[in-house]
């Protein structure tokens, strides 16, 4: 297994403010890190949901995204994908990695019939990408984005109570695929992983749809590993009952996590409880958090 190291995680844009940024519902991370070959390297992960937002964090915190190698897109909702454009843009022109559905026309139907729009904003499209010179490239199969970091592709469903966050009630999410409709199971959901030097395999996810168990357990596959060291970003956790937490806290301790760092759509109560759960682990997470592989955090919890 090819890896990494010097992995350096900066979150661009969360839901939570400690510092001088803005918060946002919506998620965007920085990776910076020396690839399997050697070379430096920087990967955007995930454009948020509000361009003016994520650009003032960007520069508040000096990120330089001229010499961004790649982005990559966790899943086709508004709330990671709304600076596409303007991050590729502002990289010069690069590859934007994605699932199929990705860029799929979706849509919420209520009880009563009407419909809204729901998913990538319209001007943020593969057309809009193209534009700026960026590159869509999409596929369901794990990809090496850059040496030694790879997307999971589409995640295997396993864990039988790990599904999807239902609408609200009465409501429908629908998902538009070669002029056919169908009720969406975010089936674009994917996360990145890396194994760093010295430290261990590292996660980072998006919102998890597929569950952080179901995603856990596609990494272990795919690079044959016992444990993860690793997992930060979004579980999907918000709204969930106290038995699913705890089922998949359980599921977690599996893994033996040696750093969890949950955000944007695991709500107050799961931070809360992955907290208690993994005290040792746990760094709470923020708009403008840096998290170093190789280094312990000033402060794990604020």
């Amino acid at each position: 297994m090819s890896l990494i190291k010097n992995l350096k995680i900066t979150t661009l844009a969360e839901n939570l403010v400690m510092t001088k940024c803005l918060g946002q519902w919506g998620l965007s991370f920085l990776l910076e890190f020396i690839d399997a070959e050697g070379d430096r390297r920087k990967v955007v992960f995930d454009t948020g949901i509000h361009k003016k937002s994520l650009f003032y964090n960007i520069k508040q915190l000096k990120v330089d995204l001229n010499d961004v190698d790649c982005l990559v897109i966790s899943h086709g909702h508004a709330d990671h994908t709304t600076a596409t454009v303007e991050v590729t843009e502002a990289a010069g022109g690069v590859k934007v990695y994605a699932h199929p559905h990705t860029f799929q026309p979706r849509i919420i139907e209520d009880k009563t019939g009407k419909r809204r729009r729901h998913g990538v904003p319209k001007d943020e499209g593969i057309n809009e990408i193209d534009r700026v010179g960026g590159e869509v490239v999409l596929t369901s199969e794990p990809v090496e984005i850059v040496p030694g970091v790879w997307t999971t592709g589409q995640i295997q469903r396993v864990m039988p109570f790990e599904r999807a966050v239902s609408p609200s009630e009465g409501e429908r999410r629908i998902i538009v695929v070669d002029g056919e409709e169908a009720d969406d199971q975010i089936l674009d959901d994917q996360a990145l992983w890396m194994d760093v030097e010295q430290v261990g395999p590292f996660v980072i996810t998006g919102c998890a749809h597929a569950g952080p168990l179901n995603t856990l357990r596609q990494v272990q596959r795919l690079g044959h590993f016992a444990n993860i060291y690793g997992l930060v970003g979004g579980t999907h956790l918000v709204g969930r009952s106290g038995n699913y937490l705890q089922q998949t806290i359980e599921g977690l301790r599996k893994f033996k996590l040696s750093l969890i760092s949950p955000c944007h759509c695991t709500g107050f109560k799961a931070t809360a409880r992955l907290w208690q759960a993994f005290p040792e682990a746990f760094i709470l997470n923020f708009s403008g958090r840096v998290i170093e592989a190789e280094k312990e955090p000033k402060k794990r919890v604020i």
